[in-house]
């Protein structure tokens, strides 16, 4: 069972553009949870508009806005949540319309797989809406997408080339980062983990965390490059501060394995606090 986990804050258009995408997947998840960082009423609007469209379950896990907390709501959005395996894609991100089915053909009981994104150019970006999307030209092996690249807009664009597997595996053979962006792993991996940790309440790098501590602790690690392609929506991109980078040079530093507060955590969650 797939549980699709999907944080987002103050982005409804990319987040609407994401879920266009999840509606169109060739293989359904049991359910999606927004996990939503303290977003504005917009958001919640759009959730609700999609209940009926979205073609499975779909849950809004927030919580209010006090700065940066996507560890604490990501891991009550996974406490909710009632698949075996956990697949993470961001809410300013389409998939395309065989990303969970690649998931799903390249999972087993122990892989954390880890896929990557088309960075998406700025001019590529403002012409997207629901039709573009549910038409699937960024699929398209020559249309949008590839004209955006040749002209210097769009990055990584071989990424956005989906691939038999194996010549996926032929390409790639050698594990990757984990990149919270698109990611999936056992249920049983996160728990052991104790998920994010939720003292990260500083932008970035908590991914980086949650990738060495699931590495101490013997799960190997699979790329999914040129598989479960994404497509990420061009926004300004947030500094990453020197007090981030001292945390995880700590942490890259350190043997431990589980954070002390994480996803196995006993207090009762108040989205108000």
């Amino acid at each position: 069972m797939l549980s699709v986990i999907v944080p987002t804050y103050n982005a409804p258009r990319e987040l609407d553009l994401c879920l266009c995408g999840l509606s169109r997947q060739t293989l359904k998840p049991a359910e999606v949870l927004i996990a939503d960082d303290g977003s504005t009423s917009e958001t919640r609007d759009l959730v609700g508009s999609w209940a009926k469209d979205l073609g499975c379950e779909l849950r809004h896990v927030w919580q209010c806005d006090r700065g940066y907390r996507k560890a604490r709501i990501v891991n009550e959005a996974v406490r909710r949540s009632r698949g075996d395996r956990l697949v993470f894609l961001d809410g300013d991100t389409i998939p395309h319309s065989r990303w969970l089915e690649d998931h799903q053909l390249a999972a087993d009981d122990s892989r954390v797989l880890c896929g990557r994104r088309v960075r998406l150019g700025p001019k590529i970006s403002a012409k997207l809406d629901r039709a573009f999307v549910r038409e699937g030209r960024l699929e398209w092996d020559s249309g949008p997408l590839l004209r955006s690249f040749l002209v210097g807009d769009t990055q990584r664009y071989t990424l956005g080339i989906r691939l038999a597997p194996w010549l996926a595996r032929c390409f790639h053979p050698r594990p990757r980062k984990l990149m919270g962006v698109n990611f999936s792993l056992p249920r049983r991996a996160y728990e052991d983990v104790n998920g994010y940790d939720e003292d990260w309440e500083v932008y970035g790098h908590e991914d980086r965390d949650l990738e060495l501590r699931l590495l101490r602790s013997g799960y190997p690690f699979f790329p999914l490059l040129n598989r479960a392609v994404a497509f990420h929506v061009h926004h300004p991109m947030r500094p990453i501060s020197e007090k981030t980078r001292a945390l995880i040079q700590a942490q890259e530093a350190s043997d431990r394995k589980r954070c002390e507060r994480g996803f196995l955590q006993p207090e009762t969650f108040d989205p108000d606090r």
